[in-house]
This record gives C-alpha cells, structure tokens and sequence, in this order.
C-alpha cells in the first residue's frame, strides 16, 4: 500500500478590480500545475480512459474528465491509475474530499513498497487534505514521505508551507532552510519559500533567504542575482544585473527588467521595454501580459485588452488564467460590463476555486 496509507494504518493592489500578473500561490497547490498533471515524468500503465481523462484534465476540462474516470472506475479499469487520475480532475472541480477519497483508493491498490507513482499520489493528497484544512494530515502525509527520502526537497518545502499556515514559524524556518541546504541553487523554490513567508507576515525571514543565497552563490548568473534583489526591494542592483544580463535577449530577463522599472514608477519606459522586446520576438504571453498590466496603469484601456486578447493567442501559456482574467477587467475599464459579465462566466467554469473572481462576478451582476 502507498505511503499514506501506510502512515494512517492506526487511525482507519488596493483597487478591488484591479488587473493582476502571475500570482504567487501557496507551494501546496502545486500538484494542480500542468507539469505534474502529466505526470512528472512517471512510467505506469494507462487505459484509454486515463489518457483521455489526463488530456481533459491538461485543458482544464475537469468536469468532463471527471464524468469519463467515473465511468472508467466502475467499469473497473486499471484501477490505481484511474483512481489517481479522478482524484486529479476532482481537485480541479474544488472536491477536495471526495478527491482525497479517490486518492486513497488508489493507494489502497499499491504494492508493499512504494514507487514513484506512489510518491505522486501522496502529494496530492496531501494537497487535498491542506485544502479541507486538515494540517495535521498532510503534515503525517510529509513526515512519512521524509522518513523514505531525507533527500526530497519538495517534501521539505510543502511541509514548511503547511506549518507556517498554522503559525509555527520555527519549524517552518526549519524545513525550508533545510530545503535551501539540499538544493542551494534552485533559486525558483528560494524566491517560492520567499513569497510564502511573506504572505504570511514573515517577510524578513523570506528575505534572509534570499539575501544569504547571494551571499553564498557568489558565481550566481546576472538574471539570478538580479531577480533575488528585486524581491529585496534592491531594485538599483536588480536593474544592473538586468541590463547588463540582457545581452542574451533572454525574454525573463526584460520580464524582470520591467517590472524593475515599473517598481521604480517608470511605467512608460517599462512599456517601452516590452514593446521593443515584443517587436523582435511574439512567443512569450507572460511579456503581453506585463504591457497590458502598463498600459492600464497608464489608463490606455484598448491598448491594454490588445495586448492580453494577443497573449491569449500563444499556446501553453503559464500566465493563461490571468490572461483571462486580466482581459475581464480591461473591458470592465472601458465601461464593457456586458461582455465582461459573460467572459467571467466562462473564467469561473475554468476556475472555479477563484475566489477574487466570484466576488467579482458578484460586482458585475450590480452593472
């Protein structure tokens, strides 16, 4: 049986609509992110079903995979990997329950040693149980992982998540200092624990992360250093590195470089950053998405809905969903309700779990 079976064997921007870039996200919300949907590199047998199910699933399409993986299980179909996939599309559905029981089940299929797949399972139900706000079990669910594997990062990491959102700063601090030791360079998780602590009040010790990773990392490359000091808010160094960084015309370094200059309040010439970026190379959405976010700071409405409508033309974006939503408030800016009002509709069949856009929906029915 799997890992989490085995662990519980005895115990059976201050404008309300205003327009948003990524969002930084709790880490154990992760196992909803595409790359792990796909399986994150694991090798098991599927059904048609589940290949089918894991494609609706990939295109968001969580209620129809549901209904497809609920027939497949009743149908008996390879039961473990059906299970683990209905678990997955009822994530994206908001069931956190009855996906956390989909997930068990699966793992109740599980031999006596666990394998990767297993390990896969036991994060999203971990996920699962963090969502119903039953800490305590994803906490059992992360011990266990770490009791198997004191090298898996990702464990140190999600169980700092899930101890901080219960106010317990020091084993947080712990657990995500430890994950630094073991992966020193993977400065996407370093700036990830950052925001973490940061959401929740602890944003000097996030920063402590990231200005002793300087200090460590004395190779670190110019885009590296440069976005670490940009979340220190030393955004003169940041521009440095960025500028001098840019030579390779890599499309996250003039991200960074404008966003740099947009904390500094130069709107204008982050616009221009963009737009000269984009007039070279139309590949990236999250670059359409940060002008769009300029031009409505600047009040140039039209230019800002262009800029997002195009973004959304770019296939497997990252920044898709606030493509989306970004473009709801551009014709809510232009005064468009109505249209805004039925592009909402559709964003929220998407993602249901939005909370800042069913209050928004709500703002639209008073239009």
């Amino acid at each position: 049986m799997g890992i989490g079976m085995l662990n519980r064997r005895n115990d059976a921007a201050g404008n309300k609509r205003g327009a948003r870039r990524r969002r930084g996200v709790c880490v154990l919300l992760a196992a909803l992110s595409v790359p792990l949907i796909g399986g994150c590199g694991l090798r098991f047998r599927e059904s048609g079903a589940v290949r089918s199910g894991m494609e609706l699933i990939g295109s968001r399409n969580f209620e129809e995979a549901r209904e497809l993986l609920e027939e497949a299980a009743a149908g008996g179909e390879d039961g473990r990997a059906v299970y683990r996939a209905l678990g997955i599309a009822q994530m994206g559905t908001g069931d956190y329950a009855a996906a956390a029981q989909s997930l068990e089940k699966a793992l109740n299929k599980s031999g006596i040693l666990p394998d990767s797949m297993d390990y896969d399972m036991n994060f999203y139900l971990a996920s699962c149980y963090y969502k119903l706000g039953e800490y305590d079990r994803a906490m059992e669910i992360y011990d266990a992982i770490l009791a198997m594997d004191r090298n898996s990062v990702d464990a140190y990491e999600m169980r700092g998540a899930t101890e901080i959102t219960e106010g317990n700063f020091d084993a947080a601090d712990a657990d995500f200092r430890e994950a630094i030791r073991r992966a020193p360079t993977d400065y996407d998780r370093i700036i990830s624990m950052y925001s973490t602590m940061k959401q929740y009040g602890f944003e000097d010790a996030g920063k402590s992360y990231l200005s002793e990773s300087i200090s460590a990392n004395l190779n670190m490359g110019g885009y590296d250093k440069g976005r670490l000091s940009y979340y220190l808010e030393d955004y003169e160094t940041a521009k440095a590195c960025f500028e001098q960084a840019q030579a390779g015309k890599d499309y996250r370094v003039t991200l960074m470089l404008g966003k740099t200059y947009i904390a500094q309040g130069d709107l204008n010439y982050a616009s221009d950053v963009y737009t000269a970026y984009l007039a070279a190379d139309q590949t990236h959405a999250e670059i359409y998405n940060e002008l769009g976010l300029c031009y409505l700071q600047l009040g140039s409405n039209e230019k800002a809905l262009d800029a997002f409508q195009t973004g959304q033309k770019i296939e497997n974006s990252a920044v898709r969903q606030d493509l989306l939503f970004n473009e709801i408030v551009a014709y809510e800016k232009l005064g468009q309700f109505t249209r805004a009002a039925e592009l909402m509709q559709s964003y929220l069949a998407a993602y249901p779990e939005d909370a800042e856009a069913q209050r928004e929906q709500m703002f639209l029915r008073t239009r």
